[in-house]
């Protein structure tokens, strides 16, 4: 009878939580927890770590406690996982675990594997896209693992493992029975500071952390969930996807900014209700920055960056090329990334100079992978009629709120062709709540018609109400605005009724 092992990767060394395999979860090393949960229905196990002096440190605590190991390439993992198999057949399989992943267990690689035999797939994967982070495994027949060694040498083959499997033997994309759904609000991964913290309370409790089933552990992780509050959604546009929510970085700077713990929390708050993305920009003052040097590592890794570039000033198509570069590389300096999900021109007139040098540069960028979008930030809504003939426009910002003029048609149109649309101003400029606004009794009156809590309220279901506007951006300088916010956005927007109602009111 064919046989299964479960072979699970492990370092000290990780770039984002070093140190993480030997870090306590469950009362135990947090390597030693995956490999006993997955060994749990007696799977053979065993951890392929690196033959690096500090991995030592792995070697010797999994052989103290009776889980085997081996040693290999800190580099080649997938030469670590031909000799972590080397004693099998061909028809034997091989299921691949990472070690900061403790909430799968044998209960997911069985049902997995289940999947792969009644499909006759070669290879399988838990769908990440689906399924949350931190429950991902795959498996494959130890002749294709043998196979890939054999045939690729390619850097990123071999320090991932799977690639050239993925390639050549095709895909079955798993969701277990039992998958919560809402992968980024349910992520129980370990990658980096904030993620133990989540998973260490997850299993704080526990009576038996290596036999609670991983869906057992979902449904607690969904107590939690549910506790922190409501999910961000996203809407799907032509390039990628973005909360209706994007944290504006105007915000993290100045006089009345917050302090590094306030802006650290804020941010934790807005990754674990799911939002996608940040948008700032070179005028922000020193804000990049701030957003470097107080956000975890998982800033950088789950949240993305909304680029507004330095007004150009005037010149040849040269000098507008070079404008653009200055600005944008001082942004990826700045936030320690050479990527941004988009960058804006600030201005419609921008778009012109150098006889388009400007524009064009923005599009190297983008050839180049290193910019998603292409996009204007735009000073008045009513400035989009000038964009509906310039290529390559990906993205638009325009200032747009409850007391603006109707959305232009011009928005809508772009919109329709998949120009992911941000409003910013949605309180203006923090008017709309100060109480004193000339139309504060209008907007409340407004706000009990339509069944809202409030003018703030108001303000963000009738903007995310129109359908062309991809998401919104507030900026906040408390954690407790933020959870305003946050909450604000994960409730349904107005309808067309509603939002005609509204204007029938305020006009």
């Amino acid at each position: 009878m064919p046989r299964t092992r479960v072979v699970i990767q492990s370092r000290l060394n990780s770039s984002r939580l070093p140190g993480k395999a030997l870090m306590t979860i469950g009362g135990m090393p947090l390597i030693e927890l995956v490999a006993r949960r997955a060994s749990r229905s007696g799977h053979e196990v065993i951890v392929a770590t690196s033959e690096e002096h500090y991995d030592t440190r792995i070697a010797d605590h999994l052989q103290r406690v009776g889980i085997p190991v081996m040693r290999g390439s800190l580099d080649d993992v997938l030469g670590r996982f031909v000799t972590a198999t080397a004693d099998l057949d061909d028809d034997d399989r091989v299921v691949r675990l990472t070690g900061d992943n403790p909430v799968a267990d044998s209960d997911l690689v069985d049902e997995l594997l289940a999947a792969m035999d009644a499909g006759g797939n070669a290879y399988g994967r838990v769908d990440i896209d689906q399924v949350p982070e931190g429950l991902g495994a795959e498996g494959f027949w130890v002749r294709d693992l043998r196979r890939a060694a054999a045939t690729t040498h390619e850097p990123y083959d071999r320090e991932h493992v799977t690639p050239w499997l993925r390639r050549n033997l095709g895909e079955l994309l798993f969701a277990p029975a039992d998958n919560p759904g809402d992968p980024l609000r349910f992520r129980c991964t370990v990658d980096v500071l904030s993620d133990f913290d989540r998973v260490a309370r997850l299993f704080s409790g526990v009576e038996d952390p290596v036999a609670i089933s991983w869906v057992d552990l979902m449904a607690r992780l969904d107590a939690m969930v549910q506790a922190e509050g409501a999910t961000v959604p996203a809407r799907d546009h032509r390039l990628f996807s973005q909360s209706v929510l994007t944290l504006g970085g105007t915000q993290l700077s100045g006089p009345f900014a917050s302090a590094p713990p306030e802006v650290r929390q804020m941010l934790a708050r807005a990754v674990d209700h799911a939002v996608t993305h940040v948008e700032v920009g070179r005028a922000d003052a020193n804000a990049e920055r701030i957003l470097r040097s107080c956000g975890e590592p998982q800033l950088t890794q789950r949240l993305k960056f909304i680029s507004r570039l330095q007004p150009l000033l005037a010149g040849d198509a040269s000098m507008a090329r070079l404008g653009v570069e200055a600005s944008l590389e001082r942004s990826f300096a700045e936030l320690g990334r050479r990527q941004v999900a988009a960058a804006l021109l600030s201005g419609i007139e921008q778009v012109g100079l150098g006889g388009g040098g400007a524009w064009q540069r923005l599009q190297d960028y983008k050839a180049t992978g290193e910019v998603t979008a292409v996009g204007v930030s735009l000073a008045h809504a009513s400035e989009a009629e000038a964009l509906l003939d310039i290529p390559g426009l990906d993205y638009l910002e325009i200032p747009f709120n409850v007391l603006s003029a109707p959305l232009p048609e011009a928005v809508e149109t772009l919109a329709a062709r998949g120009v992911v649309v941000l409003a910013h101003s949605i309180y203006a400029g923090g008017s709309l709540l100060s109480g004193a606004h000339p139309r504060t009794q209008a907007l409340a009156k407004a706000a009990d018609a339509v069944r809202r809590q409030g003018i703030a309220d108001l303000a963000v279901s009738y903007v995310l109400g129109h359908r062309a506007i991809s998401s919104i951006a507030l900026g906040t300088v408390t954690d407790d605005q933020m959870r305003h916010n946050l909450d604000l956005a994960a409730m349904e927007p107005l309808s067309d009724n509603e939002i005609q109602r509204v204007r029938e009111l305020l006009d």
